[in-house]
């Protein structure tokens, strides 16, 4: 008898102010449409109409079926240990332990690991965002006042975030995304003008790019279509979790609504402006009219309000095991206030240091796609059935190594090439003071 029949974790989670699955379907959209959106048609130009086409759909599918195989393990590891929710840390550390003798030493640490990625990764989408703002907010301001540096947008940014991101329930930043995702879908529509007006010949762009211009098509494409950390907190915090998986679950439904949309914002973008499309779409429209500008605000503010739930992951993850202790009350609040605004002080900190958001944006992509979205679920997937079998041929056995051989070689090059970029943009920025 399978540990399944034993315990069923969804039937004993409890969860204090559940999201509905139209709740979860909107929160979903929001943790993963925004920059990355508009940085594809750069990831186009990257490699290509064909190769850029066929890798995103290749790219989806890949990540999409990690993160099943991510929610599937950690499910596994609820029942194993008779609980009803456990973090993706305790999730890898359980899998440490049920795995070969010579690994279960290392489950604490492989546990803490995991925290450590996890915030890393969230704590460079959130800088990305800021970023973002401040250099479409800044065009803005440069038109219609003095030209002052992008980075005292940035400061401007944190302050006005700081009373949002101390909202510390989930079910009340739905309205705040449901505003978030109408606003982009907004600038979305109105920047169609732009992408549909003064087309090229389609002739005059490249349908294959060398295969040496494609490790940042994936870095790029990878951000744009990964947020783990988002989509297990609104998982976690469903009334009906056992709708989240599945052919037509919430997350398949919202994955490819936002494949769709990463694909025409990829091929509208990069025909539109070819070689010279910036890491950004709305960098590519004009600074002097009024639509291009009300375009730069919807989208900017929609991105705005889009840092407290990816911010909240931060949270969750910092504090799950916290919240499973006895002391609570207003110490734990105080502390988590604290932890929030320390959070938002330091991305503020990044995003004034090294400005660079094509770098920003592929650091990101690749170091969450090789950990998160790969390593992690192959890991946990490959100790959980060590007692239990691979299956014939031992084809699970085969998919995890291939996963981890993805994910290393992936996150060692798309890592290193950003890397050395913000450390150039780094300098200069020292240099300058």
């Amino acid at each position: 008898m399978t540990s399944f029949y034993i315990y069923n974790p969804y039937e004993k989670r409890s969860v204090e102010v559940p999201l509905t699955n139209f709740d979860a379907f909107i929160s979903l959209l929001k943790c993963v449409i925004g920059t990355g959106i508009l940085a594809m048609p750069l990831a186009f130009r990257c490699s290509g109409f064909v190769v850029g086409a066929v890798m995103s759909v290749l790219l989806m599918i890949l990540l999409t079926s990690s993160i099943h195989l991510l929610i599937a393990g950690m499910t596994e590891c609820c029942r194993r240990r008779q609980v009803p929710q456990v973090s993706m840390p305790e999730a890898v550390k359980i899998a440490y332990e049920e795995g070969p003798k010579c690994v279960r030493c290392f489950g604490g640490a492989a546990g803490f690991m995991t925290t450590c990625v996890l915030v890393f990764g969230q704590f460079l989408l959130c800088t990305v965002y800021l970023v973002f703002v401040a250099k479409n907010f800044k065009e803005i301001g440069d038109h219609y006042w003095e030209k002052y540096n992008e980075r005292y947008y940035v400061l401007v940014a944190c302050l006005l975030l700081l009373p949002l991101f101390m909202i510390r329930r989930l079910k009340y930043l739905v309205p705040l995304n449901l505003v978030s995702n109408c606003m982009l879908y907004l600038g979305f529509a109105l920047i169609m003008y732009y992408l549909f007006s003064g087309l090229p010949d389609i002739t005059d762009r490249e349908l294959v790019k060398p295969p040496v211009e494609w490790i940042e098509f994936f870095a790029i494409a990878a951000f744009s279509l990964t947020a783990v950390g988002s989509m297990l907190v609104v998982e976690a915090h469903m009334a009906h979790p056992q709708s989240y998986l599945g052919i037509f679950g919430v997350l398949n439904l919202a994955v490819f609504f936002i494949l769709l949309s990463n694909m025409f914002f990829g091929i509208m973008g990069y025909w539109r402006f070819g070689e010279d499309v910036e890491a950004s779409i709305t960098l590519n429209i004009p600074k002097s009219e009024i639509l291009s500008q009300l375009i730069k605000v919807f989208i900017a503010l929609g991105i705005f309000l889009s840092y407290p739930l990816n911010g909240f992951v931060v949270i969750t993850v910092i504090f799950s095991d916290y919240d499973n202790s006895s002391e609570k009350g207003k110490h734990r609040t105080l502390i988590e206030y604290i932890v929030r605004l320390t959070f938002l002080i330091l991305t503020g900190a990044v995003a004034v240091g090294v400005p660079n958001l094509a770098a920003l944006t592929e650091l990101e992509g690749a170091f969450s796609l090789s950990n998160l979205n790969l390593l992690c679920p192959a890991l946990i997937d490959l100790f959980l059935n060590y007692s239990t079998g691979y299956g014939r041929l031992k084809w699970r056995l085969i998919r995890d190594i291939l996963l981890i051989l993805i994910g290393l070689i992936f996150g060692i090059v798309g890592c290193t090439v950003a890397m050395i970029q913000l450390v150039h943009d780094f300098r200069v920025t020292l240099s300058n003071m």
